[in-house]
């Protein structure tokens, strides 16, 4: 007996999963209606373009299909994708985008079976202005400390190093770089990356709030050169002797720029005296970006001038 109940048990439940997927079929396939929310993208629109009411970022849109086609749609979502590449001409005007417009967008997107019945907002009317803008040089605000018998292998690095910045002709014009935030780096010695924020003026705007600042720090050593001490605005008529006449150079560099030092990147040099002194200065002059500190043994010369015969 309760065999014959439980078959009948899973007899009505078949049935009515049978009928259940009969009434889905059907409700899939009758024409129904649907609002559905759409997400709207506008392109190639100047950064130094400024609406003065918002674009709306979604449109609210009655769809008539059938159920199957109009369960997609809800489901996707897809994106409406609106180009004002010709729409933003002149310095200061009114963008509108009629019901026709919106309508051709939407339905680019859509099965071609599906209906739009309503469209809300119907039209997008707003005002705009262009504001001026002035591309400008990054400064970085910042402190860092460097692990014992380490150095920076380059200055650090901005990326970017220039922004663009928008506003009325007079606040731009008073501008003439952006700050980063205050950022302190201690103890480095391998790379670091930091976003870090830029501080705009009131007034004044960007697309860039923050960049990225890194550092390359590296292991140093010591390089050393024995240069001859040139001697620099000597008369034509005059024959100068210095004593001594060489130095041994010193230079500070990054262990992956050691190979690369020359003495060719540097110069020893004494200048002619104006007037009569006891002794001259040697400048040692380094034209390598990566030596970082430099000494010479050799400071000061004594000397002797003659006069050419």
């Amino acid at each position: 007996m309760a065999w014959l109940v439980q078959k009948d048990a899973l007899i009505y439940l078949l049935f009515v999963g049978l009928a259940t997927l009969f009434w889905w079929g059907r409700a899939m396939s009758s024409q129904r209606e649907v609002e559905v929310k759409l997400p709207v993208e506008y392109t190639q629109v100047p950064a130094q373009v400024v609406f003065e009411t918002p674009l709306p970022t979604q449109l609210e849109v009655v769809l008539r299909d059938n159920g199957r086609l109009l369960r997609q749609v809800q489901h996707t979502k897809p994106t409406v994708t609106i180009s004002l590449a010709d729409k933003l001409n002149e310095t200061h005007g009114t963008l509108q985008l009629s019901t026709d417009v919106l309508r051709q967008k939407i339905q680019d997107n859509l099965p071609g079976s599906t209906t739009i019945q309503q469209i809300r907002p119907e039209e997008i009317t707003t005002t705009y202005y262009v504001e001026a803008t002035k591309k400008v040089p990054i400064r970085l605000c910042a402190a860092w400390t460097l692990e014992k018998q380490y150095q920076l292998a380059e200055p650090p690095v901005l990326e970017p190093a220039w922004v663009n910045i928008y506003g009325t002709q007079e606040a731009i014009d008073t501008i003439d770089s952006i700050s980063t935030d205050s950022v302190i780096v201690e103890k480095l010695q391998d790379q670091v990356q930091r976003d870090v924020a830029l501080l705009i003026p009131a007034g004044i705007r960007t697309n860039q709030p923050t960049i990225s600042v890194t550092w390359n720090a590296e292991m140093f050593t010591e390089k050393s050169f024995q240069l001859p001490i040139e001697i620099i605005n000597l008369p034509d008529n005059k024959v100068m002797h210095l004593f001594p006449q060489t130095t041994t150079i010193t230079a500070r560099v990054g262990i992956s720029h050691f190979a690369n030092l020359t003495e060719e990147d540097f110069k020893a040099v004494c200048e002619y005296p104006a007037q009569a002194q006891t002794t001259l200065p040697v400048t040692i002059i380094c034209n390598n970006p990566y030596v970082t500190q430099k000494r010479a043994s050799i400071r000061e010369v004594e000397y002797i001038i003659e006069k050419k015969q």
